[in-house]
């Protein structure tokens, strides 16, 4: 790869996973749902992630006439946990992985954040190991390594790059994929379901993407 491939890798990772994040911080609007990629703007072969693409599509557009309310009143079942017992635990690192709200799994999250040269990412999502705090903290380092390597600088795109692999391997890969799973088990409306397997996807392509560090073309 050149850095000019590593650099636009990057930048559409940060992009996809800070578009992701947003999907679970508010219920979707009309526009969230008219703005979603059509089916048609996938061909064939498909990987993964054009599977996931094609499922959230096909779902947006099957919801159109569902009334806001309903997706509404869905997404606070399914992402806040106040309904115990009748939905999936909520999508905080430290519910999955420790079965309480505030654990360990916080702090190290919160620390791989500071060392990172972040604050609180999205203080209105509650404590910061929740599921799109985490997908913003991958987003925001994936840009920093796209800026380091328009920069010219190797060295600080792979450190970069490293921290995306250690957080996902440490922290995001360990729990999100089993949350979204439950989602789709327990869902109500399609549209959930897509998007917690666009969840899974997006983690494992990510995870393949960093597996090894970049070598450069001569």
């Amino acid at each position: 790869m050149t850095q000019m491939d590593c650099q636009a890798s990057a930048e559409d990772r940060s992009r996809f996973f800070w578009w992701l994040a947003q999907w679970y911080l508010q219920p979707p609007s009309r526009e969230n749902l008219a703005g979603l990629t059509s089916e048609s703007a996938v061909e064939p072969p498909l990987d993964a992630m054009d599977e996931a693409w094609l499922a959230l599509a096909h779902a947006a557009a099957n919801q159109e006439s569902t009334p806001p309310e309903a997706l509404g009143a869905e997404f606070t079942r399914l992402f806040t946990g106040v309904n115990e017992g009748t939905a999936p635990p909520p999508p905080f690192e430290s519910v999955w992985r420790e079965d309480r709200l505030i654990g360990e799994s916080t702090v190290q999250v919160i620390d791989a954040y500071a060392k990172a040269g972040f604050a609180d990412i999205e203080p209105d999502a509650g404590p910061q190991d929740h599921i799109a705090v985490e997908l913003k903290f991958i987003a925001l380092l994936a840009l920093r390594e796209a800026e380091a390597w328009q920069a010219d600088d190797p060295a600080a795109a792979q450190r970069r790059q490293a921290q995306q692999r250690e957080f996902l391997d440490q922290h995001l890969a360990t729990w999100a994929p089993r949350w979204a799973n439950a989602v789709i088990e327990q869902t109500r409306e399609p549209l959930y379901a897509a998007l917690a397997g666009m969840l899974k996807a997006c983690v494992e392509q990510a995870a393949l993407e960093l597996k090894n560090p970049v070598r450069l073309a001569a």
